[in-house]
């Protein structure tokens, strides 16, 4: 294919019409002999790209793209160049569902959308590896727990660091009581973002209803800021639990993995603003506690400030206090009181990639066996962050109730 010769609608006509060029019967005979593993994708954004050049690389087994669906122009022309002019485009995710060689398919959307898409994905019979966060309310992200569980189907989350050898080694020195008691835990989110453009154009059509979706209308342009609903949607309510839950869904895991078998807090406040971003309705810088039964948490982001740049975690315990980020981590013995600080007794560089996370749910997709992150894992990982936009939004102290359900309650 010759890119330059064909228009975009042009090019994305000639590939939505060619054949994928496996028949549903030899199709078998090659899962059979190379393992190979046909998926689409929905949602070919940046991340959803990055996500099938990830796939695309694997080494468990060889995997093809036999179908890309967006409902923005350009993102499905990119994600088409990745798969390839045998793969098909779809504006419907529905009809890449009924693609009936799709054997897994990756779900990068926005978050107002992964609810639908999950539930519709495990009716059609496909294997799922869904972004995070998981979902765009608690109770969706029950529903889609209850969902998978009655399924046959393999769902991971994309929640990396659950695969990530340095991450499980840090985990590990906890495990051994390292630390000792940890009563305090520290998530923190530091980068120092421009103001948002005021005058974005759209690189070709946009399909704006069917992005909207589970949403409801919503307005694409807000005053002077043209498209920003679109090109900043995770700074919209309607659309995503901004950045408390996008970035929130991580660092909030960690720490419950590491302290609290995984389980969600007990209750949580907090207090934000949108300094910089306007006209962003999610705050752009914050501060939420959360309660849990043996230690508190606190998770700050700053998109104003880029003080120690990027993400880490500080586990304080009475013993040691572990810090872990994307250098990898470190342990500090504490020094006692009026003692000198120390240097680090243990610690291990490196980076967090995303490659063991793929690897993993590909795995799974042959063995049947659950991944790393599976849904429940997802739920309860944004389920605090969720908790605490609750209690920003209402501005109150907000708590979970045994059942799941969520209660306002004053000091």
């Amino acid at each position: 294919m010759r890119q330059r010769q064909v228009s975009r609608r042009g090019f994305l006509g000639q590939a939505g019409g060619t054949a994928l060029g496996l028949t549903a019967l030899s199709y078998r005979r090659v899962l059979g002999a190379n393992e190979r593993v046909v998926m689409g994708l929905i949602g070919s954004g940046g991340r959803g790209r990055g996500l099938m050049n990830l796939f695309l690389k694997a080494k468990t087994c060889p995997v093809e793209f036999a179908a890309v669906c967006d409902v923005y122009e350009a993102n499905l022309v990119a994600g088409m160049q990745i798969a390839g002019p045998r793969a098909k485009n779809y504006e419907d995710y529905r009809q890449l569902l009924a693609h009936r060689d799709v054997q897994a398919v990756i779900i990068a959307t926005p978050d107002h959308w992964h609810h639908r898409q999950l539930l519709d994905a495990l009716v059609a019979g496909k294997d799922v590896y869904l972004e995070k966060p998981m979902s765009w309310s608690i109770e969706q992200g029950a529903e889609m727990v209850s969902a998978t569980r009655r399924s046959k189907q393999i769902v991971q989350v994309g929640m990396q660091r659950r695969s990530a050898p340095l991450v499980l080694e840090a985990w590990q020195i906890v495990r051994e009581g390292t630390l000792g008691e940890v009563n305090l835990a520290r998530a923190q989110w530091f980068w120092n973002m421009p103001p948002l453009a005021k005058d974005r154009q759209l690189k070709g059509r946009l399909n704006w209803q069917q992005f909207c979706g589970p949403a409801g209308p919503q307005p694409l342009d807000r005053g002077e800021y043209k498209n920003v609903s679109f090109l900043n949607w995770r700074y919209f309510w309607a659309f995503s639990g901004g950045n408390m839950t996008d970035q929130g869904t991580h660092l909030m895991d960690v720490i419950q993995w590491f302290l609290n078998d995984g389980q969600p807090p007990r209750a949580a406040v907090c207090y934000g603003q949108v300094y910089r971003l306007q006209p962003s309705e999610t705050p752009d810088t914050f501060c939420a506690v959360f309660e849990y039964p043996k230690f508190m948490a606190t998770w700050t982001l700053a998109y104003t400030n880029s003080y120690q740049d990027g993400w880490k975690i500080i586990l304080q315990g009475n013993k040691a206090t572990l810090e872990l980020d994307n250098d990898g981590y470190r342990v500090y013995p504490d020094p006692g009181r009026g003692g000198k600080p120390l240097a680090a007794s243990q610690q291990k560089q490196g980076s967090l990639p995303s490659e063991p996370h793929v690897e993993n749910f590909l795995e799974c997709v042959h063995s049947r066996r659950q991944p790393n992150a599976p849904v429940e894992v997802g739920h309860h990982a944004v389920l605090a962050p969720h908790l605490a936009n609750l209690a920003y939004r209402y501005a109150t102290r907000a708590v979970l109730q045994p059942d799941g359900k969520v209660i306002f309650a004053r000091g």
